[in-house]
């Protein structure tokens, strides 16, 4: 399954677990780049903690009429039923949609095509596939990666096209979902990777275990 034909929704939630997500950040790739991004700040669940604001620049007061990220409920579950999500530290993201919404809408198993499931993963993780296929550098941060790789001049060019201006910075929900967009790109530029880098393999490379992308690529070969 080549994953330049499948769109893959790059996610990412500003908040915590107990605030709740105050902004989320989507960009959509498809066909080797990225062709369309949304961002939306979201109610809390209570006050924004200073130190919280203080990291992602987002007041209460900006937030004080924005609807709960409940309310895009059929936002998330069509854009799961279009492709996988991915993210940079997946399970950050998950974790914060399970609070929310336990499962997804039944959707398409991506790592087993054709078949269905009621989940919002398997994910693309770009930090877990970096952490597998570039273990030497120096970190598998998000902004750092970005500057390892030489990707900042391809991110703010985006980030000047999707972002809303004040928000074209790291720790704002759509410029960080660009950010692992511009990196999961960056891998299909590596000829001894593009061969084999199918919608499946990608996704089992962003298990953290290594037992599991054994057993998910041994699957993947009698798919």
């Amino acid at each position: 399954m080549n994953w330049q034909k499948t769109p893959i929704h790059i996610l990412d939630f500003e908040g915590n677990g107990r605030s709740g997500v105050v902004e989320f950040g989507v960009a959509t790739v498809l066909g080797g780049e990225v062709v369309s991004a949304r961002t939306e700040f979201c109610k809390p669940h209570g006050r924004i903690p200073r130190r919280e604001m203080e990291l992602h620049g987002i007041t209460n007061q900006a937030v004080a009429r924005a609807r709960p990220l409940k309310a895009y409920w059929d936002y998330f579950s069509r854009l799961r039923q279009e492709g996988p999500f991915g993210a940079h530290h997946a399970s950050v993201e998950e974790s914060l949609l399970k609070k929310t919404w336990s499962h997804s809408r039944m959707a398409p198993d991506f790592l087993h095509p054709g078949q269905s499931v009621a989940e919002w993963g398997p994910w693309v993780d770009t930090k877990e596939l970096y952490a597998h296929l570039f273990p030497k550098v120096p970190g598998h941060g998000l902004g750092k990666l970005v500057e390892t790789f030489g990707l900042l001049g391809e991110l703010e060019a985006l980030g000047r096209q999707f972002c809303p201006k004040p928000r074209r910075k790291f720790h704002a929900a759509l410029y960080d979902a660009l950010a692992s967009a511009v990196l999961l790109l960056h891998l299909g530029t590596y000829e001894e990777l593009a061969e084999g880098m199918t919608l499946p393999w990608l996704l089992a490379q962003s298990f953290a275990s290594a037992a599991k992308r054994q057993k998910a690529l041994q699957a993947d070969l009698f798919q």
